[in-house]
Order: C-alpha cells, then sequence, then structure tokens
C-alpha cells in the first residue's frame, strides 16, 4: 500500500507525543513494506522566515493556498492509496484536506488534540479542564486568550475552528477520524462530529523486551513540571516513606522541585535526559506517577510504565482513567486532590502490590500497545477508509 504521511512538527524546544508517534508510525509502515511519501513541516522554520510571511502566518494557518498548490502537485505524482493527515497547524492548514479531496483520495485523519474545537487545542484553562467552546464557536476562547495567554494570537486560531466547523471543512473531507482513545471520540462527539466516523485506536509503544525485575526502587515522574501536569500536587502528597521520588523533566517549576530535593534527600531531580535513558529510569522504577490535572487524550508514559512491567499512580481524568485499571495495574485518585494522590502513592509503592499491578500492566501492554497491534490496527483503518471512499 502506497501511503502519504502529512505532518507539521512541533518546535523542537517543545516536547511533542505527536511528533514521536508520527515518527514511529511512519517507519513502522515502511518496515512491513508498505510505501510512505512523508510530507512534513516545521515549526522550527517559521522563525526563518521573511517579516512579512511571519504577519501573513495567522491567515495562512486558516487556508493556505500554497501548501493546497503544493500538495495537489506531489498527489498528482505519487498517487497514493491513502492520505493519512496529522498536524497541520500552522503551515499547512486544512487547506490540504480540498487538495486531497480534489484528486479522489481517502483521507484519514488522527485527533493527537483537540484543536478543531479549541484554541489551544488542550480543553484547559487556567490550569483546568475546559469546555466552553466545545460545540460552539469558540469566542470564549478569545476572550480568555486561551493561546500563549493572547487574545490577538487566539484570535486567528478561533477564527480558523469558527470557519471550518461551520462550513464543516473536516466532516465534509475527511473519511475517517482516528482517535488515540474513547475520551477523545466522545468529546468530539459531543462537540458535533459524527461518532460513527471516528475509530479508536490507541498509540502503540516499540519495547525491546527487557522489563522490570521485582518490585523496583524509585517512584519516576515522567514529563513537563508545569501545573497542568500536577507536579505541585505532586511535590504536596509526597513522603519520604515512599522511597524516592525520581524527577525527569524540565518546566517551569524545576525551580521549586531542586529547592525541594535540597531539603529532602527521597527527591532527586534529573533534569531532561534522551529518550533511552528515561526507559532506564522507568524500567527500575517502583511506580510510574501521572497527576495531571488538565485532560490527556492518551498518555505515552503510561503505556511505556506498562511495557516495563510498571505500574501507574494517576489521575481520574481524560485518558488517563482508561488505561489505568484502579487496583489492576495501579491507581487513580481525583485531579488536584493531594491526599487521594498520597493514598494512591501508599498502596502502589507496597512491594507486593507494586509487582502484582505489575505483572498485569506488562500483560495489558502485549494484549493492546504493541507495536504489531498497532500495525495491524493502521492497516485494518486504510483499507476501510479505502472501501468506504470508493463507495462514497
Amino acid at each position: 500500500m502506497r501511503v502519504a504521511m502529512l505532518h507539521n512538527r512541533y518546535r523542537t524546544g517543545q516536547p511533542s507525543g505527536e511528533n514521536t508517534v508520527v515518527a514511529q508510525t511512519v517507519d513502522l509502515l515502511r518496515n512491513s513494506g508498505h510505501q510512505v511519501d512523508f510530507y512534513v513541516r516545521n515549526s522550527d522554520d517559521i522563525a526563518a522566515m521573511s517579516r512579512k510571511d511571519r504577519a501573513l502566518l495567522p491567515f495562512r494557518s486558516v487556508w493556505s493556498f500554497s501548501a493546497e498548490r503544493d500538495l495537489t502537485q506531489l498527489l498528482q505524482e505519487q498517487r497514493p492509496d491513502v492520505v493519512h493527515v496529522h498536524n497541520t497547524f500552522p503551515l499547512f492548514s486544512p487547506s490540504v484536506l480540498r487538495a486531497t479531496a480534489r484528486l479522489g483520495l481517502p483521507i484519514v485523519a488522527t485527533l493527537h488534540n483537540f484543536r478543531l474545537m479549541c484554541a489551544n487545542a488542550v480543553l484547559q484553562r487556567d490550569g483546568h479542564p475546559c469546555e466552553s467552546c466545545v460545540g460552539r464557536l469558540p469566542w470564549s476562547g478569545v476572550r480568555h486568550g486561551c493561546y500563549r495567554e493572547s487574545r490577538v494570537q487566539t484570535l486567528p486560531l478561533a477564527t480558523s475552528i469558527g470557519v471550518h466547523n461551520t462550513l464543516h471543512t473536516w466532516e465534509r473531507y475527511v473519511t475517517t477520524f482516528v482517535a488515540p482513545s474513547e475520551f477523545v471520540r466522545e468529546r468530539y462527539a459531543t462537540g458535533g462530529f459524527d461518532p460513527d466516523r471516528i475509530v479508536v485506536k490507541p498509540h502503540a509503544v516499540p519495547h525491546a523486551g527487557a522489563v522490570r525485575n521485582g518490585p523496583g526502587e524509585a517512584v519516576v515522574f515522567l514529563g513537563r513540571l508545569v501545573e497542568d501536569k500536577g507536579f505541585a500536587d505532586l511535590l504536596e502528597a509526597w513522603d519520604s516513606s515512599f522511597g524516592q521520588l525520581v524527577v525527569v523533566g524540565d518546566g517551569p517549576l524545576r525551580g521549586e522541585a531542586e529547592a525541594r530535593a535540597r531539603r529532602d534527600p527521597s527527591v532527586k531531580v534529573l533534569g531532561q535526559l534522551p529518550w533511552s535513558d528515561c526507559m532506564d529510569v522507568l524500567r527500575s522504577a517502583r511506580a510510574a506517577v501521572v497527576p495531571a490535572r488538565s485532560y490527556e487524550t492518551f498518555g505515552l508514559v503510561v503505556v511505556e510504565a506498562f511495557a516495563h512491567g510498571v505500574p501507574v499512580v494517576a489521575s481520574r481524568l481524560g485518558a488517563l482513567a482508561e488505561l489505568v485499571d484502579d487496583g489492576e495495574t495501579g491507581a487513580l485518585a481525583e485531579p488536584g486532590d493531594a491526599e487521594g494522590l498520597r493514598k494512591a502513592l501508599g498502596l502502589v509503592t507496597d512491594p507486593v502490590t507494586s509487582v502484582t499491578f505489575g505483572e498485569r500492566a506488562r500483560q495489558v501492554y502485549l494484549d493492546r500497545f504493541t507495536p504489531e497491534r498497532d500495525l495491524a490496527a493502521t492497516e485494518r483503518i486504510y483499507t476501510d477508509a479505502i472501501a468506504r471512499h470508493a463507495h462514497g
């Protein structure tokens, strides 16, 4: 099968699970004998643009005629069987959907986030979940300056969402939507998208085969050190009786974490590490902790922990509540509830419980999240989209 894969990469300094998932999908398909034409643009290139081009970018993010023209030419030359769209913001724009549809090609679009309904793409405001714009024109997002805390920068995004939802651009051109979780599917259905056209396919995590031996050692937090990831709640809930807390990542709260580490030997801050080193830390963990205060559309770190046979303590929120089976593969706590998080940590850091939960977590990974299962599901989605498009 010949697949055209389209993705606007996020900035290098902005860690992105989407970039990781897209790259893994391209490699998985190519290694399985499929031909993949990868059309990629990089947000890093914006810095090198002329002042005029940067000034026009907000308008082009609504509709880019140049991106439509360029993609039309590429697709005419390559004639793929299916086009798989990931992120179109800001350098592609939804214009690429019309370019594809005019050539009579089926389109699969992965809903990595909530950008088709929400200006900041994460359904969050002031560090808490927010659905003010779901199913409505997103002017509330402009009023609150939800994108980069700026009304001026939010306006073109809200305009794009409003225009394309009013015109039903995505629903008109996309054959099949792919959601990484039931939670994402439900939110888009609430926003007016046809749930029958949204297929749930969780992301996969590659794994070399090495798993944790025994109950592990430290509790590991792996992610951005920011309020919406619940990092401040974790510091409040943490007690040295749980063992050691190893913090991997960077962000505005790193200074607070390092200050805590100076007065509390049970806290260790490693900062940002390469992915392979992160996996080494995770493999030796007693538990991973994901105390998010805002919605997660999936939760790669949860599945990465499961792959290594490590249980997870997470918030009962968004997709995390789907991934972690409370009392089986880890424990759930209400977001923002430091006392509830403390109790969950106390449960999972028990050595016997950690081993039991970790073994179950590893089996869940094998049953649901391996690259082999992801490949089969992806191929099935493509085949179904091609057939559905042909019978239009």
